[in-house]
């Protein structure tokens, strides 16, 4: 009897040993939802678990306080957290400690001394915070862990712009660190109502994403759409932006972009004030901002640095760059083919000149130099930037000159294509809409001459005209017309006379200068006549 009471308690001890150990062995995949628990062992074998065949994940066992020794470890990723910081504002601290009581409420309020200190409740969320830079402290006996901020990343320094270069202006550039990029806009808006909101998103990546706006000058609702679009994103990798604008563009299928970019703080500043919104992703300095306009692609920061006067006739060409890189060669096309009684005599005799002996159509000759120029742009991007250029201006050379020796291509084929290259170059962002339509605009022209020029433009009037950016027209403020808002559209008047900011970007608080402080040439003369 006595001994069959002993062997019931035997196996009831070892099935509760086993179920224990393999509680202990849980694996990677049941670690999700775990919370943690009060067995400081059983939490470090669990990180252990998920950490496994990771050489930089340390574990650091040691004891808190010289009297009532109580164990505890911090875990951490070797490179993303700063060992200054471990060492003396944590383990130092928690090691020399002379408290006879303690707990993680007492470690947080009067030993630890970083100033970002978080709570975790879950293994999961302590994984989630290690992988993003930050230490884990356990405590035995406790259901928690302290997430202590310590992150050190090794990050590229502000400097200049590479592609939005300016004469006049601020020359730095986002980087590729959300808090410095997101520092770098505070410094430029000084104002306790500009917000930022962050969210994580990426299954595999974990990637912090950031809303900016300032709230009373942006447009509640547009914000409310913004975050509603970021938030729905699921996807495992967000490693730049291009990954969210491709999924909250409102027309995907089209060549024109709803959503603009940029790499300078005071580009994106300025949009803010304006009413747009600003979303940052932790890893790239280009920052996208909503809604976009068809405007603002032709538009430069220093526009808005100089004197009103030059910089409109300077907004102007830049129309007419835009014009030239979409339809001149398929103009050239439709008036050489179709209708060459519009060129002046003297000049259709030099085109035909040119052109004898070359077995080509006007539509293929366009069509072969704008795939060498595309060749060559492409080789000059991504060589070096020292063999680029040299690439870039020593094949344009060789190859055209070739070209027309050769008879493969007329002379007037080679001045238009490199006309064509100087407009593009003048109007970055529009650069690949452009280098896309300009190909369809000259099968347009192939075929029916200058009637089909003006039914491709036709076309694209009506496409732009469809378009939205998170509900705003994608030609405002030229259609809907906004007479108010043409200050700033073809060309800039002086600030003292743009008063209201866009009317459909920011509906609440549009007033941004007042009127009765414009300058007056005679101000100072009165004054003193009066004194």
């Amino acid at each position: 009897m006595f001994q069959k009471l002993l062997d019931k308690i035997k196996l009831w001890l070892l099935l509760k040993s086993k179920q224990e150990k393999d509680q202990d062995q849980l694996p990677t995949e049941m670690v999700e939802g775990k919370k943690i628990v009060k067995r400081l062992k059983q939490n470090q074998t669990l990180i252990e678990d998920v950490f496994a065949d990771n050489y930089d994940i340390c574990i650091r066992e040691f004891s808190v306080t010289k009297y009532n020794l109580k164990d505890a470890f911090l875990v951490f990723i070797d490179g993303l957290t700063e060992e200054k910081i471990m060492s003396e504002n944590i383990l130092k601290p928690l090691m020399n400690s002379t408290e006879k009581a303690i707990d993680l409420k007492k470690i947080t309020k009067s030993i630890i001394s970083t100033p970002n200190i978080g709570e975790a409740f879950t293994i999961e969320e302590v994984v989630e915070g290690v992988t993003g830079g930050k230490a884990a402290l356990f405590l035995a006996g406790e259901q928690r862990a302290i997430l202590i901020d310590s992150v050190a990343f090794e990050s590229r320094a502000v400097e200049k712009p590479e592609v939005e270069t300016t004469i006049r202006g601020p020359k730095e550039s986002f980087v590729e660190t959300l808090s410095v990029n997101t520092s770098l806009l505070r410094r430029k808006l000084n104002n306790s109502n500009l917000k930022l909101e962050q969210i994580t998103l990426g299954q595999q990546t974990k990637t912090n994403v950031c809303l900016a706006y300032i709230k009373g000058i942006a447009n509640e609702k547009i914000v409310d759409e913004v975050r509603s679009r970021v938030s729905r994103i699921e996807i495992d990798a967000i490693l730049e932006s291009g990954y969210i604008e491709e999924f909250i563009v409102d027309h995907p299928l089209s060549v024109f972009s709803t959503v603009a970019n940029s790499e300078k703080p005071d580009i994106v500043a300025g949009k803010l004030l304006e009413g747009r919104i600003a979303i940052f992703v932790n890893g790239t300095p280009t920052v996208l901002t909503v809604p976009h306009i068809f405007v603002e692609s032709l538009m430069t920061a220093e526009d808005y640095y100089s004197a009103p006067y030059l910089v409109s006739v300077i907004r102007i060409i830049r129309y007419a760059a835009f014009v030239l890189a979409l339809l001149l060669p398929a103009i050239y096309i439709a008036v050489v083919s179709f209708h060459p009684e519009l060129l002046p005599t003297e000049l259709a005799i030099s085109v035909a000149i040119a052109s004898e002996g070359v077995p080509f159509p006007k539509a293929v000759e366009v069509i072969l130099m704008g795939f060498l120029f595309e060749i060559l742009r492409e080789a000059g991007v991504r060589m070096p930037r020292a063999v680029g250029q040299a690439i870039s201006i020593v094949g344009a050379l060789i190859l055209g000159d070739a070209a027309i020796n050769a008879g493969l291509v007329g002379a007037p084929v080679v001045i238009v294509t490199a006309l064509t290259a100087i407009s593009s170059f003048i109007v970055p962002p529009l650069t690949d809409a452009v280098t896309l339509l300009r190909l369809v605009a000259i099968l347009f022209a192939s075929a029916m001459g200058l009637p089909g020029v003006l039914t491709f433009i036709i076309g694209l009037v009506i496409h732009l005209s469809s378009l939205r950016s998170f509900g705003v027209p994608y030609l405002y403020p030229l259609a809907p017309l906004d007479i108010k808002s043409l200050k700033d559209v073809f060309i800039r008047v002086p600030w003292w006379l743009m008063v209201n900011r866009p009317g459909l970007l920011s509906k609440d608080n549009r007033k941004r200068a007042n009127l009765r402080q414009r300058p007056s040439p005679y101000r100072d003369e009165l004054e003193r006549n009066d004194s």
